[in-house]
Formats: C-alpha cells, sequence, structure tokens
C-alpha cells in the first residue's frame, strides 16, 4: 500500500515517465526531403549504381521501406559533401535518427593523376564538360587503381542511430535511394563524394585543355587554386550543429593580416575568364576591364596608404595637446 504522506505523481505525470513506443507508421515530416518524382530514373546509370547497392546488400524488407520512406520525405536533412553523406531520418520513435553513408576521398595526387588521364582522352572531358558522367569512365579509374563508385559493403561505411539490427536498416536505404535520385540531377556528386566539388573538376578540366591549346605562355591561361591538403579537403561540420558559434570569429582573427597590397599575379581574375567572348565587339571588353581593375587597384592602394599615415601620425607621441 502507497504510503500516504508521499505525493502520487498524476496520471499524466506517469505518462510522461513511461518511454516513447514506436508508431505503427512512420511519423509524418513536413517539408522533408523526398523523390523528385514516384520513381528514381532509371535511365541514369550513375543514379542506378546507389540503387543497385541498397537492392543487393540490405534486407528486403528494409530496402522496400526505405523506398518508401524517400517517396514520403522522411528525411528533415540531407547534406551532401566531400566523403559523406549525412542526414536526419524520421522513423516511428519521436525523435529523428542520425544517419550517414560515408566513401574514402582521394588524395591530391590522385585528383592529379585523374585529371591527366581525363585531359587525355577527350571522350571523357567531352561528357564531363557537357554535365554528363559517361558510363564507361569507371575503366579509367580502375586503370588508375581507384575506383570511382563503390560495388560493395567494403567500399563504404553506413551507420544509423536505430535498433533494426542490420547496418543497412531502412533509414540508410532511404539515405541511398535519395542520393540516387539527387545524383540523376547532378551526376558529377559522386565526385563531389570522392573529394572533389563538380563545379571545380570542371574548372581544373578547362584550364588543362587551355593550357594544352594555347601554351603556358600565353596569358589567358586561366588560374587556379591547387589541392593544399589540411585546407582544401577539410569537411565543414552541418550548420545546424554550428548554430551557437556561427558568429564567434575565434581566436585566429587575431592572426589574419589585411594589409592591402598589390596582387602576385596581375589581373588574375582576367586571366581566369580568358580571351574576350565578343572577339568582333566595337569596344575591346578584355582592356576596358582591365584598365578599370588599375583604377580601382590604385585608388584602393592609395586610400589604404592614407588611412596607414593617419594611423601613424595619431599615435606618435608629442601629437597630444593639453585643453
Amino acid at each position: 500500500m502507497a504510503d500516504p504522506r508521499v505525493r502520487q505523481p498524476r496520471p499524466e505525470q506517469r505518462l510522461a515517465q513511461l518511454p516513447p513506443k514506436p508508431t505503427a507508421k512512420p511519423r509524418k515530416v513536413y517539408g522533408g526531403v523526398k523523390l523528385r518524382g514516384k520513381e528514381i530514373d532509371a535511365s541514369s546509370w550513375a543514379a542506378q549504381r546507389w540503387v543497385r547497392l541498397a537492392e543487393q546488400h540490405a534486407p528486403p524488407e528494409e530496402a522496400s521501406e526505405g523506398l518508401a520512406y524517400a517517396r514520403l520525405g522522411q528525411a528533415r536533412s540531407l547534406d551532401i559533401g566531400p566523403g559523406a553523406v549525412l542526414a536526419k531520418v524520421q522513423g516511428r520513435m519521436p525523435s529523428a535518427y542520425t544517419t550517414g553513408v560515408r566513401l574514402p576521398v582521394f588524395e591530391p595526387e590522385q585528383w592529379e593523376r585523374v585529371l591527366e588521364a581525363m585531359t587525355g582522352q577527350a571522350r571523357y572531358t567531352a561528357g564531363l564538360l557537357a554535365g554528363e558522367v559517361p558510363a564507361h569512365i569507371e575503366e579509367m579509374f580502375a586503370g588508375l587503381g581507384l575506383r570511382l563508385f563503390p560495388d560493395g559493403p567494403q567500399d563504404l561505411g553506413v551507420s544509423c542511430t536505430c535498433a533494426v539490427g542490420v547496418p543497412w536498416c531502412r533509414h540508410v536505404c532511404c539515405v541511398l535511394f535519395l542520393l540516387a535520385d539527387r545524383t540523376s540531377e547532378d551526376p558529377l556528386l559522386i565526385f563531389t563524394l570522392r573529394g572533389m566539388e563538380g563545379g571545380r573538376l570542371l574548372e581544373r578540366l578547362r584550364q588543362r585543355r587551355s593550357a594544352g591549346a594555347t601554351g603556358p605562355a600565353t596569358e589567358s591561361v586561366p588560374v587556379y587554386l591547387p589541392e593544399v591538403p589540411g585546407l582544401s579537403d577539410t569537411v565543414s561540420r552541418p550548420l545546424e550543429e554550428e548554430l551557437e558559434n556561427f558568429w564567434t570569429a575565434g581566436p585566429g582573427l587575431a592572426q589574419v593580416d589585411l594589409a592591402i597590397a598589390p596582387p602576385e599575379i596581375d589581373k588574375p581574375l582576367l586571366r581566369r575568364l580568358g580571351p574576350s567572348p565578343f572577339p568582333a565587339a566595337k569596344f575591346p571588353l578584355i582592356g576596358l576591364l582591365s584598365t578599370c581593375y588599375e583604377l580601382v587597384g590604385r585608388a584602393a592602394l592609395a586610400g589604404g596608404e592614407s588611412a596607414q599615415s593617419q594611423a601613424a601620425g595619431a599615435g606618435e607621441p608629442g601629437d597630444e595637446t593639453d585643453e
């Protein structure tokens, strides 16, 4: 018999103390990430590579339910970046599961070999510059001892905070199907996952083509930023995990030197753009822009020197007067 002197919790308090139970169906998500259509584009071979991974290596019931999750939009978020696809997938429990698919990224020297091989074969370069990934491109990667798309569980890592009991759960399958759908829309995503964003890859290919066509001494050769290990391969954390520190500069701000000085490379933006796309124009576009850049640069340098002189003069001893 309960002690009458001890205050007993009210019924609603007792319910709140009970562990949450799963619902019969997945909890509805409003505005979630879902497939663009009812089915994943079957004509995209790159997208079908992700589909086959889920269908071949996940239990059939988990793959089927994962596809249903992707159609319903059960993913609250989907972040695709170098080496990882991270998502929050809502299931039958109150809290969404943290789900991830990870691939090894290529090293900078491996990317240099890839770019050299691509540049040497026009069929690869032409397809990529057209926004397509040729189906036979994997042969080129295999010749370099690399694998572009994963072939099985040994080539990638999957993780989920659910307790389904199998690594390739419905939430992982949901992420793979969503990744397949995004790949059918943007085939270059596979390069982002391997460590080089698709736009940067195309830029590097254009640079190599320009260098090969015009020679390294030509001024129109674009300028690109090289891969810097530890810097360009750094993976940023998702924004929602950095909200508290978003506006915090950090101790490294004091080490940033913003002194205005002439650029080490003369007119780098014009070099990146290359020749004028209007060769028969009445006015030389590149020449006009070059003049504008020079005038703006001179004004900036003059303003910086003036500000430094004023700051130095204000800080000299003996300049202050008693009022």
